[in-house]
């Protein structure tokens, strides 16, 4: 017969077990925030993004063109790649993926889902201009950012290159085998795709 203080024992270790194993397979997110040059920060709330001067304790909507302004207003979320900008030719660039629903209808094919774009912004006296645009994950078109069986979030598969300077991108392509690597390269002032 079982002991009321031997069932509290087992239950106790069990809670303990599930939560060594959830920290152990916690899922590592993306950053919330971009670290700029001179100690300002690019954050996003509400699909609009601000940069914020601690320094001077001044929070700024970022200025956008009117129909990337439109494109990150109607986005289901937004997301920053790596938590740091790059200065690039004189030139600060910073990364962020502006998801958008896969389908109006949620309860039909991909109504859960999303269709995420990679964009590099120059920023430049409060305002962002797209220089690069990629799809980096679709339900429709069937692929996804690597994200390591899900141990961390796929955005981290996008990454800065220092030597030479540019963008890399590691997808999970749905029924290949292997998985997927994309370099654009920075040149003469544009993101161009590496020839593999």
């Amino acid at each position: 017969m079982l002991t009321t203080s031997w069932v509290i024992k087992v239950v106790i270790i069990a809670t303990v077990l599930s939560g060594i194993s959830a920290i152990g397979f916690a899922e590592m997110p993306a950053p919330t925030q971009v670290d700029l040059a001179r100690g300002r920060r690019v954050q996003q709330k509400e699909n609009r993004l601000y940069e914020v001067d601690a320094s001077k304790h001044k929070v700024s909507v970022i200025q956008l063109p009117p129909a990337f302004k439109r494109a990150v207003a109607t986005s289901s979320s937004i997301a920053f790649p790596d938590d740091h900008s790059r200065l690039i030719e004189g030139k600060e660039y910073f990364l962020v993926v502006v998801n958008q629903s896969s389908s109006s209808n949620p309860t039909g094919y991909c109504g859960a889902g999303e269709e995420g774009t990679l964009y590099a912004l120059e920023l430049r006296d409060g305002a962002a201009v797209p220089r690069f645009s990629t799809l980096v994950q679709s339900c429709l078109k069937d692929f996804d950012l690597a994200s390591d069986s899900g141990v961390k979030s796929g955005y981290l598969a996008i990454k800065w290159k220092n030597s030479p300077v540019g963008i890399q991108v590691h997808w999970d392509i749905y029924g290949n085998a292997s998985d997927v690597n994309s370099f654009y390269r920075y040149e003469g002032g544009a993101f161009v795709a590496d020839k593999q």
